[in-house]
């Protein structure tokens, strides 16, 4: 049996739905899992033991009509018995009629009649999403091929001894110590109305180094180069001391490698955040404010895996609105997430975790 999951893009979405895999390889152990992914998100779900192949395409063979019609008419000499369409728009829906599985599987939308066999409808019961609502929607994906779907499944990366093993000589050649403890701050998110202001993230940073004496990695693209230097500049002249602010990683695989040996990650939740729990990295994320906090705050026990969201401080900010009602208020709500409403929080997650 041949199986197709399609999930093109972002690169947490895409590590996010390995659970989907996971599932199908629980309820199909024998079948073949193919994995349609961007070919920048490769770096997160290789090694994937639960992935048979994987389809890395590009955006000319994805974002176009005449690329998804070329794309699918590859696809479907595969055979699939089953598609399932996480990613839930309308190239994607496109792809999955073309190719034909007998199943097709993806999220009751306007087009869903006309793409899918099976349209899913995300429950009104959210307490069948014991890890949040981004996995347990992607989990109820399957639940029209089980009675058993593993709600408790969570994303994992797969790193090679080999690969674990170059990211310790990489970190020594960086003049970092094993020995010692080691933070990665996720520095800046993914957009500024993802990223707590700069002045903030460094007084995070301040009271973090203050309380462990780590050393410190920042997590940052190169175009972010001077607003990471802007936080670096913010800090304290003893911080200064223990950031390794030089210190990037010359691809997205090779940071795995890296955070696989940190001691924790902190900072803006997303990508950074989201791997450093696939790796089992205690985490600490600071949530936008107009990001719905329970729908990614998956595992988080109060101890190994703590968030924080300016709702949990400042309810009266939002009313009877759901956070995601304000994101064109992102930057002013910012403002109201000052470091010291957080602080309680990283004094028990630093105090639990070093």
């Amino acid at each position: 049996m041949n199986i197709l999951l399609i999930q093109y893009k972002m690169i947490g979405d895409v590590l996010t739905s390995t659970i989907i895999a996971e599932q199908l390889k629980i309820i199909y152990p024998d079948a073949q899992i193919y994995y349609l992914i961007s070919k920048t998100a490769l770096a997160v779900v290789e090694g994937n033991t639960a992935i048979d192949k994987f389809i890395c395409v590009d955006n000319k063979e994805f974002d176009s009509w005449r690329g998804v019609f070329t794309l699918a008419r590859k696809l479907k000499k595969n055979n699939y018995s089953i598609s399932i369409d996480a990613y839930g728009k309308n190239n994607s829906a496109l792809l999955s009629r073309i190719v034909g599985a007998v199943q097709r599987i993806g999220y009751k939308k306007w087009f869903a009649p006309w793409a899918y066999t099976t349209a899913i409808k995300n429950s009104p019961d959210p307490e069948i999403y014991k890890t949040g609502l981004s996995l347990g929607s992607r989990l109820l994906l399957t639940a029209s091929l089980t009675q058993n779907v593993q709600w408790d499944l969570l994303p994992k990366i797969h790193l090679s001894e080999s690969e674990k093993q170059e990211g310790k000589n990489w970190l020594i050649e960086n003049g970092l110590d094993l020995n010692s403890p080691i933070t990665m701050v996720s520095a800046l998110g993914s957009s500024m109305n993802k990223t707590l202001p700069l002045i903030y993230m460094a007084q995070v940073v301040d009271l973090t180094v203050q309380k462990t004496g780590s050393q410190v990695l920042f997590n940052y693209l190169p175009s972010q180069k001077d607003q990471a230097f802007e936080i670096y500049n913010a800090c304290l002249p003893e911080t200064q001391k223990h950031i390794f602010i030089n210190a990037i990683t010359p691809s997205l695989r090779d940071y795995l490698k890296v955070l696989h040996h940190c001691t924790t990650v902190i900072g803006n939740e997303g990508g950074a955040i989201n791997m450093g729990k696939a790796l089992d990295i205690p985490s600490f994320a600071i949530f936008s404010p107009w990001i719905n906090k329970r729908s990614w705050n998956a595992g988080e026990d109060g101890k190994k895996h703590i968030s924080v969201h300016l709702k949990d401080f400042k309810p009266e900010l939002y009313g009877t609105k759901k956070a995601s009602a304000f994101k064109k208020q992102a930057q002013e709500l910012y403002q109201h997430f000052k470091p010291e409403l957080m602080f309680e929080n990283l004094k028990k997650f630093v105090d639990g975790n070093y």
